[in-house]
């Protein structure tokens, strides 16, 4: 086994270096992936922009691999394997662990957050956070489990029913995914907006009854044209910019739910009057954790489109100048940038 990889390293704010360091070696209850591929998640973006990330830290968790090592004591799992990792592993001691809440654990691992990530030619990760890829999936495919995953849990989470109006905030990654998790859910009809050309163009292909750019239209008319004057029953919030989170609340119908996938990382000023006299719910979600295996089904069974969202694929040595800096520049035509670090695709 070599003793250096590759791996994008966070720095610092606005910094990203892709380095060589050690290749770590799996302990007890531990595996190592070969990295396959691993894809960069606009809250990777964020966090770059903003420093949220500890500098040194090995960025990614939107990856998949092969079974590199296995470590001591680590059983079911043998050199080959091709797998997912989990993006939020729960500790299983900690009191709200004990409750059952596992999404609450204090002590939650989130590979690429709170420790070295997938964004390197080999991730150590702990053993009981795998899941098998069956062999209709490939390592590209499966870089996309966790994003599915996380739409996939918001929209389970939610309060959304068959033959509910929704509206999607936000065509990324994530709201693409919500929007086809949305429709497999039973909406009757989903409507997005979004500003950028492409995505609102891939939003259409994916299942959207409208794509509307609030940029250019009052999104509140043009939502009691499409679907009636009571508004959407859930709104599903997918970015990161502000303006969605004050608006959604006067978009939504008295009585429906404000869902919160993005990441919002500024104050938002909110209208908490409009809350109270329409008795609107607010709800947010984390990750997606319990929803791997289903991800994993829906990709294998072709009822959701992952390849589509993959505008770009590239290599660990243009993570900076073709990766972080084409989703930070508006117009790039940019959804999901992958980044092909080796194996199969």
């Amino acid at each position: 086994m070599r003793k250096e990889m590759k791996a994008a390293v966070f720095r610092g704010i606005g910094q990203i270096e892709v380095a060589d360091v050690p290749v770590p070696q799996p302990e007890a209850g531990e595996v190592l992936i070969r990295v396959g591929y691993c894809g960069i998640c606009g809250s990777d973006v964020e966090a770059v922009h903003t420093g949220m990330y500890e500098p040194g830290l090995v960025i990614g968790h939107e990856f998949a691999g092969v079974v590199a090592e296995v470590g001591p004591g680590v059983e079911g799992w043998q050199v080959g394997d091709r797998v997912v990792v989990n993006d939020a592993i729960p500790c299983g001691a900690c009191g709200p662990c004990r409750e059952g809440w596992l999404d609450g654990c204090e002590g939650l691992t989130m590979v690429g957050v709170t420790h070295d990530g997938g964004m390197a030619e080999y991730v150590r990760v702990v053993a009981r956070g795998l899941h098998r890829l069956p062999e209709g999936i490939t390592l590209r495919q499966g870089a996309l489990v966790e994003p599915l995953a996380v739409a996939l849990h918001g929209v389970r989470r939610s309060r959304l029913r068959p033959g509910d109006q929704v509206l999607v905030m936000g065509a990324g990654p994530i709201g693409l995914l919500t929007l086809q998790c949305a429709l497999l859910a039973g909406a009757r009809t989903v409507v997005v907006t979004e500003i950028d050309p492409t995505r609102a163009a891939l939003a259409e292909r994916l299942g959207a009854a409208a794509v509307l750019d609030p940029a250019r239209e009052n999104v509140g008319v043009a939502l009691r044209r499409l679907i009636g004057g009571q508004g959407p029953d859930v709104i599903y919030i997918c970015t990161g910019a502000p303006a969605p989170y004050r608006d959604a609340v006067s978009l939504v119908r008295k009585g429906g739910q404000v869902f919160l996938l993005g990441l919002c990382v500024e104050p938002v000023e909110a209208d908490f009057l409009s809350v109270v006299l329409s008795e609107l719910c607010i709800e947010g979600s984390l990750a997606g954790r319990a929803e791997f295996p289903a991800a994993i089904d829906f990709i294998a069974q072709g009822r959701v489109d992952v390849e589509s969202l993959i505008s770009h694929e590239i290599s660990l040595d243009e993570v900076v100048s073709q990766g972080f800096e084409r989703l930070s520049t508006p117009g790039s035509k940019a959804v999901k940038i992958l980044v092909h670090i080796g194996g199969e695709g």
